[in-house]
């Protein structure tokens, strides 16, 4: 039977990854929450060496010659009291694929002892962080000393990113966890509709998520030891001008640095939320970023000023990956005529096909998307998933999990394409259609793939609810 034919209790035991003394094992049942959990962080400073260039945009044409602040990635691991572990990493950096993280997730089975799943690397989406290695690499066409330098940093991030999850498994101290839920407005749906078109611009009256989601970590004595928090919106407060050019970790980074600063010795972590269809507004220069930061950052300290929801108890953790199916690919007829296309990347896209077709392999037919619920207790519900999930998805596992306290966390993983809901597929435009000619693929997705998704992470949640 297909992963996403089963639903309920079903997909858990039949499919679900769970973490037990750090070894992946069969779903035989829940594992019941042991009375606390222990968290472990650790950071490096992962900023490139200059020139380099920039992830993000196709039209950008020139490398960043300059950086505006260091970028980081972070480690949070969670162990509970019978071992078993599980580690948020969260980079400046557009994104990664799962090829780019392949490498990195071994490093970590063999050195670690952590399976598939237990290590989830969060993306914060920002478009003013190098180009990775088999991650969108050819948006930008770089030439091949570019090309060359894109590898150094991309081998030099993989040992980064193995090393920081190591670190964090040697840090676990004893904690206490503390959740709420702010608000900042500064993200808007991207998504106008002109007659029977869809482009970018600002529509104020399109759905976003505004919340602001918080955890505290406190040590035995009290003290901070680290702030979570999360947002969704793309981080393109940057975008043209002088500005372009210029290495940053947007907006998430500006807010960062705002929270360590009132909080000294804390360690402040964005996990990026789904919003693959919301960009910040105003947008242009870092002046917008700085803004959207410090209103972002605001609304973390809000927070952190009440009375917050006390998270307790170990956490229960399962993985899979969702089968999203594409309608038929084109025929043959159609991608020689693409091939011949005077768009690079659209051409590259069909040769591609092309060439898989010549060699008698199979052209892509479906994504395998994966996810993950991370259940701290019976108080907060971090839903993960891959990919750039749109916010119809957030907006409705809100609504369906609410008695959950659910945290919808996007990029995570690994990102093979935008992730669209239903009505983008009607409705058309980037998200659901022409940004697959970036990531190699001929859309669009079928519309079953909402439901697919939903009721594979909805069963993932059901299967780890109570004792």
């Amino acid at each position: 039977m297909n992963r996403v034919g089963m639903t309920g209790r079903n997909l858990v035991r039949r499919t679900g990854l769970w973490l037990g003394l750090g070894v992946g094992v069969g779903a035989l049942g829940v594992l019941a929450a042991p009375v606390s959990v222990e968290v472990g962080l650790a950071v490096r400073d992962v900023s490139p060496e200059l020139p380099i260039r920039l992830a993000g945009y196709a039209g950008r044409q020139q490398p960043a010659d300059r950086a505006e602040h260091p970028l980081l990635v972070q480690a949070l691991a969670l162990r509970n009291p019978t071992g078993e572990r599980f580690v948020f990493v969260a980079l400046d950096n557009c994104e990664v694929s799962g090829e780019f993280m392949a490498p990195v997730l071994q490093q970590c089975r063999e050195r670690y002892q952590l399976p598939r799943g237990a290590v989830a690397v969060v993306s914060s989406h920002t478009h003013s962080a190098p180009v990775l290695e088999s991650t969108l690499t050819d948006m930008t066409q770089p030439t091949t000393p570019e090309r060359e330098q894109i590898v150094r940093y991309s081998r030099r991030l993989q040992q980064e990113l193995v090393a920081v999850v190591g670190a964090a498994l040697e840090t676990f101290e004893p904690a206490t966890l503390e959740h709420g839920l702010g608000r900042a407005t500064f993200a808007m749906n991207r998504r106008v509709y002109r007659g029977d078109q869809v482009v970018f611009g600002d529509n104020p009256d399109g759905p976003v998520d505004w919340d602001v989601p918080v955890l505290r970590i406190r040590r035995p004595d009290g003290a901070v030891r680290a702030i979570v928090f999360g947002y969704a919106c793309h981080g393109t407060s940057v975008r043209g001008g002088e500005d372009w050019h210029v290495v940053s970790g947007e907006y998430m980074a500006y807010a960062r640095q705002h929270l360590e600063a009132m909080h000294p010795g804390a360690v402040a972590l964005y996990l990026t939320g789904m919003g693959a269809d919301i960009d910040p507004a105003p947008r242009g220069r870092l002046l917008d970023a700085r803004r959207h930061g410090l209103q972002l950052a605001g609304a973390v300290l809000g927070v952190l000023d009440r009375p917050m929801r006390p998270v307790r108890g170990g956490f229960r953790m399962a993985y899979d990956e969702v089968e999203l199916p594409f309608v038929p690919p084109p025929g043959r007829d159609r991608l020689e005529a693409d091939a011949r296309s005077a768009d690079v990347h659209v051409r590259q896209r069909a040769e591609a096909y092309l060439k898989r077709m010549d060699a008698g392999q199979p052209v892509p037919r479906a994504v395998r998307l994966p996810v993950a619920v991370v259940r701290v207790g019976e108080d907060l519900t971090f839903l993960l998933a891959g990919g750039e999930v749109v916010v119809d998805y957030a907006r409705r596992w809100k609504r369906l999990l609410a008695q959950d306290h659910p945290w919808p966390v996007g990029y995570a993983y690994e990102v093979p394409c935008y992730i669209p809901s239903v009505r983008l597929l009607k409705e058309g435009g980037y998200e659901a259609d022409s940004s697959f000619i970036y990531y190699g693929f001929y859309g669009p997705f079928d519309a079953s793939i909402e439901d697919r998704l939903v009721d594979g992470v909805s069963a993932l949640v059901s299967g780890l609810r109570g004792p």
